[in-house]
């Protein structure tokens, strides 16, 4: 595994380990909904094998392995075990299929004897979904393309979820801010322009696309002034453990020096992203696509 590779893995740990226990109530609990959104949106078959990647504290692996029933199977990884354990704890509905929760890497699924298995088996994957992670990753191109070779031939469906490229509070915090206090995330949101970028790179990976779209905003909408940046910066600081983590960690390393760093630096960032009206749009929609291996 590259060093890069394992900057993203060292990074996502870092950041959802601590998130775990209280990830399912967090930012309002939207987590939840579009849990059940994704298996709206892409029922598994009856019978069928699912595998859901960055499976987290099972938010789609559950709704999955109801859908499925009795006689079929889940197989949920994620690389986070504190995430996989709270999802372990959750009872299964009944009727539902059996789930194999498994720790590992979801780049490089070809040790994991668990998916394997159900290939060999089964000549692969009804359905594999990757809710809320697919930003996350390395090289995505490359991932597609893995587990492509995973879904069953000429049925098997992948579905995927991205940000769009709107320049939300969120974006703003994590890549904007985050660069000007020397503190950036591996992660990088700047490659998503638009939703024919998930399109492009289904084709590329051989993948029919069935359904692209846009969903609505997870969070309540907001339109901000050009004068409410410390208005909206106060506002997240005291409702989202991300954004109170980030000031926390400042004040204790810095005190309040490092918080009004930090504090003008998001003045400019914010006058920096108005639209041309002088506003600035807060909300979390995404980008979905759904598609088909071919034969």
């Amino acid at each position: 595994m590259s060093t890069r590779a394992n900057e993203f893995i060292a990074e996502t740990l870092a950041q959802y380990t601590p998130r775990a226990a209280n990830y399912d109530l967090s930012h309002g609990g939207w987590h939840v909904e579009l849990g059940r959104d994704f298996v709206t949106w892409l029922p598994p078959p009856k019978g069928g094998a699912v595998l859901d990647l960055a499976c987290g504290t099972g938010l789609v692996t559950l709704p999955q392995a109801e859908a499925v029933g009795s006689g079929g199977i889940i197989v949920a990884v994620d690389i986070t075990e504190a995430m996989l354990n709270e999802a372990k704890r959750k009872p299964l509905p009944v009727g539902s299929a059996e789930v194999k929760w498994v720790l590992g890497d979801i780049t490089d699924l070809s040790s994991l004897e668990e998916v394997q298995g159900v290939v060999k088996e089964r000549g692969g994957f009804d359905v594999i979904s990757c809710c809320s992670a697919f930003v996350l990753l390395e090289d995505s191109a490359r991932a597609i393309r893995h587990w492509v070779t995973l879904l069953k031939p000429g049925t098997g469906r992948l579905i995927v979820d991205v940000p769009t490229e709107d320049r939300n509070l969120q974006y703003l915090l994590n890549y904007p801010l985050r660069r000007a206090l020397g503190k950036s995330m591996v992660y990088d949101f700047d490659w998503i322009q638009g939703i024919q970028t998930i399109q492009d790179l289904f084709k590329d990976a051989g993948l029919e696309i069935e359904k692209s779209f846009r969903t609505r905003s997870y969070i309540p909408e907001q339109w901000y002034g050009a004068d409410q940046a410390m208005e909206a910066l106060e506002g997240k600081t005291s409702r989202s453990g991300l954004w109170k983590s980030l000031f926390d960690g400042l004040e204790s390393e810095g005190g309040t020096e490092s918080v009004e760093k930090a504090r003008k630096a998001w003045a400019r960032i914010w006058q920096d992203h108005l639209n041309k009206d002088g506003r600035l749009w807060d909300g979390h929609a995404l980008y979905v696509s759904i598609g088909r291996r071919g034969e």
